[in-house]
C-alpha cells in the first residue's frame, strides 16, 4: 500500500511540473521592449527625418516627382520595406507607415523622396513598464531629444500578435 501511494503522489507531482512550462507566455520581456522601441524609433528617423542609405545619382521621375532609389543593405525592395515595417508595427501604425508619402513602390523596388523631414530624435531613452498582461503591455517612453530639444515622454501600446510583439498604439 506504501508503494502505491509513492507511486501516485510522485506521478500527481510529475503532472503538476509538467502542466507549469504548457502555459504559453503573454507577457513581454524587456528585450523584446527594447527591441520594439529601438525599431519604432529608427522607422520614425525614415519617416520624419532622413531615407536611409540612398543613391542620389541614379534618382527616377514617377507619377511627377523625382524619387531615389534606397540602396541600404535590407532595405532595397518594397517587400523588404514592408517586412521591416511588420516586425515593428501592426493594425493603424503598420498601414500608417507603409502609406506614407515619403516612400514608393516602384516596379517592386523602394524609393523615397528627398524632403526635409524636421526634427531629430535621439537613442538614448528610458522606459517604464505600465501595464504587462494578458497580450497587451503599455510601456512609457521618455526620450530626452537632441540637447534637451525635442525632448518626449509617451506611451507605446504593445499588442502580442500571432507573430509576435508589435507596436500597435500610442497614448
Amino acid at each position: 500500500m506504501k508503494k502505491l501511494f509513492c507511486i501516485l503522489l510522485s506521478l500527481t507531482m510529475l503532472l503538476t511540473l509538467c502542466s507549469c512550462g504548457a502555459t504559453e507566455e503573454s507577457t513581454i520581456t524587456d528585450e523584446e521592449i527594447v527591441a520594439l522601441i529601438d525599431g519604432d524609433i529608427q522607422i520614425g528617423k525614415y519617416l520624419y527625418v532622413y531615407c536611409p542609405s540612398t543613391d542620389w545619382d541614379n534618382s527616377v521621375e514617377y507619377e511627377g516627382e523625382i524619387w531615389y532609389p534606397v540602396n541600404q543593405e535590407g532595405l532595397e525592395t518594397w517587400d523588404e520595406w514592408e517586412t521591416y515595417i511588420r516586425s515593428i508595427y501592426c493594425g493603424e501604425w503598420e498601414e500608417y507607415a507603409l502609406d506614407n508619402e515619403s516612400y514608393k513602390n516602384i516596379d517592386g523596388k523602394l524609393y523615397c523622396d528627398a524632403g526635409e523631414r524636421g526634427y531629430d530624435l535621439t537613442d538614448d531613452y528610458v522606459y517604464e513598464i505600465l501595464e504587462n498582461s494578458d497580450g497587451e503591455a503599455k510601456v512609457k517612453v521618455t526620450n530626452p531629444g537632441i540637447d534637451g530639444d525635442f525632448a518626449q515622454e509617451y506611451t507605446l501600446i504593445m499588442t502580442l500578435t500571432d507573430d509576435g510583439w508589435r507596436v500597435s498604439g500610442q497614448e
